[in-house]
């Protein structure tokens, strides 16, 4: 079994996220964006060589005076590959290679001269993205996995764990860590009805939006259809609706990424034995934290709050259950395309 700790993530068979847009005529073939780059460059009018992902990205953090944070410290490696999972690492890379925001025009500013109405805004969202695939499902669990574990080894009590034992938590937890990830990304980004992976990729309960004309529609495809619109529709009413409901921010996803690693739910509950005290004095901690956090952004309903964000960690072990459901019956949850670093992992 291959250990997690060994994971490469940079290997060729990552999925390239790169724009279906072409290169204009006044940029060579050989130059790429030099925020992640990307071969296929859109654009250099705000300072650099960027794709039509980093411009598009660079713009609206702008215009919208957007104020990110990164959990590792600012030194995410920021590629074509991983570029949506830090946004704030992205806008510095922007800004290091030459991106100027004063080279945002006032049009860009001002937004669109006419009203646009659903229809247009979920059209436009179609032509920006696309359906996710299995490989983009396989690319973010590699990617929540690998995260996962770094996150684990800042806490000492997953630290001291045997590698059969880390293993064994990460086949629950890298889910939970995806769904966070998700849906705190689908609650920011997304317009209703859409769940968004970290490469913006998307799912809809509608299993036919988005999907290729040249798809070959098996004699499941309408069970499959059924069971998806069940299980994206569960992930947006368990975890989206309410993360954007109650507004969740980055300091109350990385409570419930906490708490999530040091109660898994699984049947090796005593995966902690002989740690019972460290575990506990992390979680006291944690939730101390929490609930000074909750009591600064609301001080007219902190405990209310922390009550409420405890919850979601029930929706997001149904989210888990789910997954682990459609890994049997979806083609985008395939089990058998996942490669092997996420089938030693889910499969310990």
């Amino acid at each position: 079994m291959r250990s997690f700790e060994n994971m490469d993530l940079s290997d060729d068979s990552c999925y390239s996220t790169s724009s279906s847009a072409s290169s204009p005529s006044s940029l060579t073939s050989s130059e790429e964006c030099a925020v992640c780059g990307n071969d296929v460059v859109n654009s250099s009018r705000y300072g650099a060589p960027g794709c039509l992902g980093c411009i598009v990205f660079f713009r609206r953090a702008i215009v919208r005076n957007a104020v990110y944070k990164c959990l590792r410290d600012g030194n995410c490696n920021i590629t074509n590959e991983y570029r949506c999972a830090c946004r704030y690492c992205r806008l510095q890379k922007c800004f290091t290679v030459g991106m100027r925001p004063e080279a945002i025009q006032r049009r860009d500013l001002v937004g669109p001269r006419s009203p646009i109405d659903i229809k247009a805004n979920i059209r436009n969202l179609i032509d920006n993205s696309r359906r996710a695939e299995s490989h983009d499902v396989n690319i973010m669990l590699k990617l929540c996995i690998n995260q996962a574990s770094e996150w684990g080894r800042q806490l000492k009590p997953f630290k001291r764990l045997s590698i059969d034992l880390k293993q064994s938590i990460l086949a629950e937890y890298g889910f939970a860590f995806l769904l966070v990830d998700q849906g705190f990304k689908t609650a920011k980004e997304a317009k209703d009805g859409f769940w968004l992976l970290q490469n913006n990729t998307f799912m809809h309960p509608n299993y036919f939006l988005g999907l290729s004309e040249n798809h070959e529609m098996e004699d499941t495809t309408n069970k499959k259809a059924e069971y998806h619109e069940k299980f994206v529709s569960e992930l947006l009413n368990s975890v989206a609706r309410p993360f954007r409901e109650l507004e969740i921010d980055e300091i109350e996803c990385a409570a419930l990424k906490t708490v999530l690693l040091l109660t898994p739910s699984f049947s090796k509950r005593a995966v902690y034995a002989g740690q019972e005290g460290n575990v506990a004095s992390v979680h006291t901690q944690c939730m101390e934290e929490l609930m000074e956090h909750s009591l600064n952004k609301f001080p007219d309903r902190g405990e209310e709050r922390f009550g409420e964000i405890i919850l979601l960690m029930s929706s997001i072990r149904c989210g888990i259950k789910e997954i682990y459901n459609q890994t049997r019956v979806s083609d985008v949850y395939n089990f058998t395309e996942f490669d092997n670093v996420v089938k030693d992992i889910l499969l310990s």
